[in-house]
């Protein structure tokens, strides 16, 4: 246990993105809370990858390019083993989405919560009338099922603003693939014994637009949950 939860050197802010770089404004949100800034290019456009590059010298955050797109969950996989390798390792990574929908001003949150769980996630069950309807239903969905197949009851399990430390961030296998390996994580770590929590936060869609495929990406998800 952490007295008073994460200090914020000790953390990362991990930001994945596909289409086109994170805003200024979440950058320098984001590290005003944590330590340092990995941005992981997940097979962006030229133009957009040099424009990433610019923006994250301007801000001081690191970035990782991949060559290709394979998925959110091959970006975070990639990002969090980056980390690992690195000479001084972090104590947690806050991991955030790139296209506005979380609030790096929520990061104290999450640093709190992780003084005793080692698996903290975003929860917009409290705000469920702002999420659009198919994303609503699959989430709600993922988690009655995930919750059946674990013998718990699970907030949000979809929630992408999540931080990770100690067995869920080095011990269970952060799984490639696309939106479905947050789940699969989940449920690893809950199998696992490993400490989960969720802290409130607002379910915002202010029309940015986002690489989730409504149903594509939902089934894949509740395969996740069922498997």
């Amino acid at each position: 246990m952490r007295p008073g939860g994460l200090r914020p050197p000790e953390v990362v802010g991990l930001v994945p993105c596909h289409r086109r770089p994170p805003g200024r404004k979440l950058l320098e949100g984001l590290l005003a809370h944590v330590g340092a800034v990995l941005v992981v290019d997940d097979g962006m456009p030229g133009a957009a990858a040099r424009s990433l590059d610019a923006l994250a010298g301007d801000v001081g955050a690191d970035v990782l390019h991949l060559a290709r797109n394979a998925g959110k969950g091959h970006a975070l996989a990639a990002g969090i083993a980056c980390l690992l390798s690195a000479p001084r390792r972090p104590g947690a990574v806050l991991v955030v989405d790139s296209d506005g929908q979380h609030d790096p001003a929520l990061a104290p949150r999450f640093l709190a919560a992780g003084a005793t769980a080692e698996l903290v996630i975003g929860d917009r069950f409290g705000d469920l009338a702002a999420m659009p309807l198919i994303r609503r239903a699959a989430n709600q969905v993922a988690s009655l099922v995930l919750g059946a197949a674990v013998g718990a009851p699970l907030r949000d399990t979809q929630c992408g603003m999540r931080l990770l430390r100690d067995r869920a961030l080095i011990e269970v296998a952060f799984p490639a693939g696309g939106y479905e390996s947050e789940t699969s994580h989940l449920k690893r770590c809950l199998r696992a014994g490993v400490p989960v929590a969720w802290v409130p936060i607002p379910a915002v869609y202010d029309g940015e637009p986002s690489s989730f495929r409504p149903f594509v990406d939902a089934a894949r998800v509740l395969r996740a949950a069922l498997g």
